[in-house]
């Protein structure tokens, strides 16, 4: 993660110069392509590790994009994910994709991480989340509370709270990389001896599926299934009620 990008690079095709992109555009996403062929992978703005990588690590621009890059597990043919593409500009990929035959998708689930590497960063993003624990930050029964005591009007209050969902989301992505990373035989025993339930509520455990789901490729409903028949009481409940809810769609 302490390379650095090059911000004009040459095309080995075509010899015009162009420059990588690393930072999601007006879409909220950019594709980062293979060095060696046309595959490529999304990344998104709310993508949990890259949200992971700014939140708790304080990384941007070409610090992020490098880390990203780095954490990234192989392309199917073997070669990399990378910035600069293998030398090769956006015009020439979009040809080359044109010309080429697609990739067959893989028979088997492959994580699209390097859980080895990410696991570098386990104990920051555990130190961040017991932190968010601790903290005194405002919640939504202090926004309520003050509203209907009059201490903020309508207004005030709509930007807390699109304050605290924001907030919120961050956490989420946090504990969606730090569950990947311990995997599913350790995600849900962690969360509780850290208490992270009693703190977060139910959400952190759909939260953890979530993560496995990216890590481990099993299915949330399945997997929030067998928690809640395992825990049964309050937390069961709820989990069963959410699950409902959504009705299978995720």
């Amino acid at each position: 993660m302490t390379d650095s990008l090059t911000r004009e690079i040459e095309c080995q095709l075509c010899e015009d110069i162009y420059s990588p992109i690393i930072e999601p555009e007006d879409e909220g996403y950019y594709r980062l392509y293979c060095s060696s062929c046309a595959n490529w992978i999304s990344i998104s703005v709310t993508n949990p590790v890259r949200a992971t990588f700014k939140e708790v690590m304080g990384l941007k621009g070409e610090a992020l994009a490098l880390a990203i890059q780095t954490c990234l597990a192989p392309c199917q043919c073997g070669q990399n994910f990378n910035h600069d593409a293998g030398g090769r500009c956006t015009a020439c990929l979009e040809k080359i994709e044109e010309e080429s035959r697609a990739i067959e998708p893989p028979e088997f689930f492959q994580c699209p991480w390097k859980l080895e590497e990410l696991k570098k960063i386990e104990g920051k993003i555990l130190e961040y989340l017991l932190g968010k624990m601790e903290s005194k930050e405002e919640t939504l029964g202090d926004l309520i509370e003050k509203y209907e005591s009059g201490q903020i009007n309508a207004e005030a209050y709509m930007e807390g709270i699109e304050s605290l969902q924001f907030r919120e989301s961050r956490q989420v992505s946090a504990i969606q990389t730090w569950a990947m990373i311990l995997g599913p035989d350790m995600a849900f025993i962690a969360a509780e001896e850290h208490d992270l339930v009693d703190r977060y509520g139910t959400r952190v455990l759909v939260s953890i599926a979530k993560g496995l789901e990216i890590s481990a490729g099993k299915s949330v409903l399945s997997t929030l299934t067998a928690e809640s028949d395992r825990r049964g009481g309050v937390v069961g409940k709820e989990l069963k009620v959410f699950m409902r809810k959504i009705g299978g769609g995720f």
